[in-house]
């Protein structure tokens, strides 16, 4: 990361990018039908994901509904979100990660199958999930970053996105070890 500090806004449509890129990666990997390369991606996709979500679910979208609800806006502004669409925002959001783990942990398992057998057209399996799972991420980071990211900004004091900011940083610098030396 760069050394002056980034908003929490600025840090995750970053690692939305960069899981972006993991997928690319794992497109080419299933076009040469490598398997172990496969596995590789898709396992570290899951972890870097699942480290993504956990910085929204603990830290932005709590952060994100409390200042909503303590805010006065009832109805939306060019910048505001009212607190009401808040929270449907957030609940669709939730439903999405939920959706996104529900799909990647019987993929990442399947995978690993296929490698032990040596099964390559088992890739087309894996690859049919990873497209209705691509497809959902790309409608749900559009979201985030259109309409839920930058509510920060006009929700929470400077103190509080300082906060807000570190404990995002911080979780999406906790990457699993198995995961270090592959990101």
């Amino acid at each position: 990361m760069d050394s002056e500090p980034q908003n929490s806004e600025t840090l995750l449509v970053h690692d939305h990018a960069d899981l972006d890129g993991v997928l690319s990666e794992l497109d080419q990997a299933f076009d040469a039908k490598d398997l172990e390369r496969s596995l590789e991606l898709l396992d570290l996709f899951w972890g870097r994901l699942g480290v993504h979500i956990r910085a929204e679910n603990v830290h932005l979208f709590p952060t994100l509904l409390r200042a909503s609800e303590l805010s006065d806006t009832r109805t939306s502004t060019d910048d505001v979100v009212p607190r009401q669409e808040m929270h449907e925002l957030v609940n669709q959001l939730l439903d999405d990660h939920n959706f996104f783990m529900k799909q990647l942990i019987p993929a990442v398992k399947k995978l690993k199958l296929f490698c032990q057998n040596k099964e390559p057209e088992g890739l087309e399996e894996i690859r049919a999930t990873m497209i209705a799972v691509r497809r959902r991420l790309e409608a749900h980071n559009l979201i985030e970053e259109s309409r839920v990211y930058r509510q920060a900004r006009f929700l929470l004091s400077p103190t509080e996105q300082s906060t807000l900011n570190q404990k995002i940083q911080s979780d999406l610098e906790n990457i699993p070890l198995r995961l270090r030396k592959k990101s």
